[in-house]
């Protein structure tokens, strides 16, 4: 039994189950640290860039050599380096949810100052 067959063309599964898994917990860490995640967004950025990039080559390098593959029938079809985009945004993803809740979990002496609302400035 296929639950999607109605709504979601197989070739969107991937795409489907990273964004709706990933997305929600992104969201909900920014509604509800922003004040933290926003001082500390270099640090976020350039962690994510870095590990993401990398493990996108190691999976280009594996794809490459036969290691694992990928099923046509359920990828979106454009594939840099020979890997899904789906995978590249699972990468990229990943390590944004790592450095995010690695800032989130730092303590305040660690990491930049979070922002102070208004209301308490005055």
């Amino acid at each position: 039994m296929d639950i999607y067959e109605n709504w979601l063309p197989s070739k969107a599964y991937y795409a489907f189950h990273l964004l709706a898994w990933m997305g929600p917990i992104i969201l909900l860490q920014w509604l509800g640290f922003w004040r933290t995640l926003w001082p500390n967004r270099w640090p976020i950025v350039k962690s994510v860039v870095i590990v993401g990039t990398y493990l996108c080559l190691t999976d280009i390098i594996a794809v490459h050599y036969g290691v694992w593959h990928f099923d046509k029938d359920l990828i979106l079809g454009f594939s840099p380096g020979g890997v899904p985009i789906e995978e590249w945004a699972f990468f990229y993803l990943t390590a944004l949810l790592v450095a995010q809740s690695f800032v989130l979990f730092l303590p305040d002496k660690l990491r930049r100052p979070a922002l102070v609302p208004e209301s308490k400035v005055n």
